[in-house]
C-alpha cells in the first residue's frame, strides 16, 4: 500500500458546483481503481492524500499533475504505508465554504483545531500544517 500527499495552487476560481463535481468525479474513478483519500480545499489551495496500489497511484498523480486547473504541484509526502489512513473513504473532501455538508464524502476537518499527538504520522502531520494554513498556495486569479 502506497501514499503521496501534494499540495497545489487553483489557476481557476472553483464555486462550490465545481468543487462538488470534482468530488463525485473523483469518487467515482477512485473507487473504480481502489483508491481513497481526502480532498482538502482552502482559499485556492489543495491539498490531497491518495492512497493505494503503486502503480495506479502513479498513473493517477501523473494524471493530476497535467491538471491544468491547478498549478505548483508540490508532493510533500510519497511513502509505502501497512494500512490505508482513509479506508473507508473513496474520495473524502473538506472546504472551509458554504459547500452542503451532505455531500457525500464531506467531513468538517479542517474546522477543527488542537494540539497534535507526539506520535501523530506523517499524514496527521501534514494534513494538520494545512489546516493551519502552512501550505497554502495563493494565485490570483
Amino acid at each position: 500500500m502506497h501514499q503521496v500527499i501534494y499540495a497545489s495552487a487553483a489557476c481557476i476560481a472553483f464555486s462550490d458546483k465545481d468543487l462538488a463535481a470534482l468530488l463525485l468525479r473523483a469518487r467515482e474513478k477512485n473507487e473504480r481503481i481502489g483508491v481513497t483519500g481526502l480532498l482538502l480545499y482552502h482559499e485556492g489551495s489543495f491539498l490531497q492524500a491518495l492512497e493505494g496500489g503503486e502503480a495506479a497511484l502513479n498513473e493517477l498523480y501523473s494524471t493530476i499533475s497535467a491538471d491544468k486547473r491547478h498549478k505548483q504541484i508540490v508532493r510533500l509526502v510519497a511513502r509505502e504505508v501497512t494500512d490505508r489512513h482513509f479506508a473507508g473513504w473513496k474520495m473524502g473532501f473538506v472546504s472551509m465554504s458554504s459547500i452542503s455538508k451532505t455531500l457525500p464524502g464531506f467531513s468538517d476537518y479542517l474546522s477543527h483545531r488542537g494540539e497534535l499527538d507526539a506520535k501523530a504520522d506523517a499524514a496527521t502531520r501534514v494534513l494538520s500544517a494545512f489546516r493551519d494554513g502552512r501550505f497554502h498556495n495563493y494565485v490570483k486569479l
